[in-house]
């Protein structure tokens, strides 16, 4: 087996309320202890600088396993959160890595599969593999964003926002800043999982009259409605 080798170069300056300056691939970043550990709070700190590290690594090994799954993905987005526990003293640690991948331009009827993807990634990432026997390093929220977004068409012609994939949450508050966009005469078609019908009372009760409402299929594992701004 290959043994392959890295580096980075670090110059420091000024002691504890000092700053470093780390030069890694040819990239320069400033770096200085966090304000909230009474540093200087310049730049990056060495916190991030390993959350950036396992998260890099995870969304490369990610990424490798979708391109072998054959899962499409237009982008992934991971946000990583960290946890530093009994700050100060020397018994400072970090005790928690979470990772939260996000998947745009995916196939929707394939999303539990995008689940178990996370999930081997962290398994298979061996950066964040050397720190789990230390740290509680796991995967978070998995989210979605729908491979189609409407703009406004109408009649048969309407676009389609399938909100299947993403969380009940995200789903609601999506719907309503697209129809907010909406122009008179506008309309798009949900897919959605469920029937939709607590929105139209919603849109009844805070937009009276200003949208149709008409099913173009109604389960029983999908729900159709198109709906359409009245013109003025």
């Amino acid at each position: 087996m290959a043994e392959l080798n890295f580096h980075s170069d670090i110059s420091w300056s000024g002691g504890r309320l000092g700053r470093a300056r780390v030069n890694a691939g040819g990239e320069i970043v400033q770096v200085s202890a966090p304000a909230s550990m009474g540093g200087l709070g310049a730049g990056t700190n060495p916190e991030e600088l390993l959350l950036s590290a396992v998260g890099s690594c995870y969304t490369a090994t990610l990424a490798a396993i979708l391109e072998a799954a054959r899962l499409p993905a237009s982008r992934i987005g991971v946000k990583v959160e960290g946890t530093v526990s009994d700050h100060p003293g020397a018994s400072a640690r970090v005790s928690a890595i979470v990772v939260n991948p996000n998947f745009s331009g995916i196939d929707a009827a394939r999303a539990t599969e995008y689940g178990g993807a996370a999930e081997r990634a962290r398994e298979r990432c061996f950066i964040g593999g050397q720190l789990a026997s230390h740290v509680n390093y796991r995967v978070g929220a998995v989210d979605f964003e729908p491979t189609e977004l409407p703009t406004g068409g109408t009649g048969e012609n309407a676009e389609i926002l399938d909100v299947r994939s993403l969380a009940p949450a995200r789903r609601h508050e999506l719907i309503f800043e697209t129809l907010g966009e909406m122009a008179s005469g506008g309309a798009l078609t949900l897919v959605n999982d469920h029937d939709p019908k607590p929105l139209y009372y919603q849109l009844e009760a805070t937009q009276p009259g200003q949208f149709s409402w008409e099913y173009v299929q109604e389960g029983p594992r999908e729900w159709r409605v198109r709906i359409a701004r009245k013109s003025a």
